[in-house]
């Protein structure tokens, strides 16, 4: 992976594979200003893209991040250098457990001998056949950032509320409304679910911290759609940026 680093206070979180996540998350809420995230720079996907063979990078929503157009101005560099050299730059249109199914996707095509150019096409069709939702109950970051007055947040956190999302088909974050508990917030991922047009095959639940709300979405999921194979995983350091403690975000195709 290609890392963006997160900055709370004084102190920088590279979200690698050594990051101390819920360090980071204990850091957020005692930081009483505002943090924020730096996506990764040209030169540090110049030097992903520069290793041995060819390459299919996965970058989140062009919408919510520079990422994308980071690793596009890469790819150009690394091609003067090395013309013969096949890269594809798949904009996911998703955050999180979007980017697990395509990368899924992906290694179940090269597993089954398919070329770079099919497995390019494919992906980039898949990109926009999945949905992304998420829970939040924590809204520290929403109110930092000047995006939630205070006392709304304070509000919203003593009456247990959840704020539910959705991606867009563009890749932007659409609030789709409130509700009051963790159970209701379930029923709400899994109303969106039963909205889907088409079978649901492939589901993944990640979590900042909320193991047993992952564990009871994946029994709901498995009881519904019981041909689907549902992962439940950890967030890393930018998903547990925006999911704060306790977020969850499904994808589903």
């Amino acid at each position: 992976s290609v890392p963006f680093i997160i900055t709370v206070g004084k102190t920088d979180f590279v979200d690698d594979d050594s990051v101390d996540r819920d360090g980071m998350v204990d850091a957020m809420e005692q930081e009483k200003t505002a943090s924020h995230t730096t996506c990764p720079a040209p030169a540090a996907w110049v030097d992903a893209f520069s290793a041995e063979g060819n390459v299919i990078a996965v970058t989140i929503s062009a919408n919510l991040s520079g990422s994308w157009g980071s690793a596009c101005a890469a790819k150009d560099m690394v091609l003067e250098a090395q013309p013969d050299k096949k890269i594809t730059i798949i904009n996911s249109i998703s955050a999180g457990a979007g980017l697990v199914l395509l990368v899924k996707r992906i290694v179940q095509a090269i597993e089954a001998g398919k070329s770079f150019e099919e497995i390019s096409e494919e992906i980039g069709k898949e990109s926009l056949r999945k949905r992304t939702i998420f829970a939040l109950c924590s809204f520290d970051n929403l109110v930092k950032n000047g995006r939630m007055p205070r006392l709304v947040g304070f509000i919203a956190r003593r009456l247990g509320l959840w704020g539910i999302g959705v991606g867009s088909a563009e890749g932007k974050i659409e609030i789709k409304g409130k509700v009051r508990s963790e159970v209701r917030a379930r029923k709400a991922i899994l109303d969106d679910m039963a909205q889907w047009d088409g079978p649901i095959t492939c589901i993944a639940i990640c979590h900042c911290q909320n193991e047993e709300m992952a564990l009871a979405l994946k029994a709901d999921m498995t009881a519904l759609y019981p041909d689907a194979q549902v992962d439940i995983l950890e967030t890393r350091g930018l998903c547990s940026y925006y999911a704060e403690r306790h977020g969850i975000i499904v994808a589903y195709s």
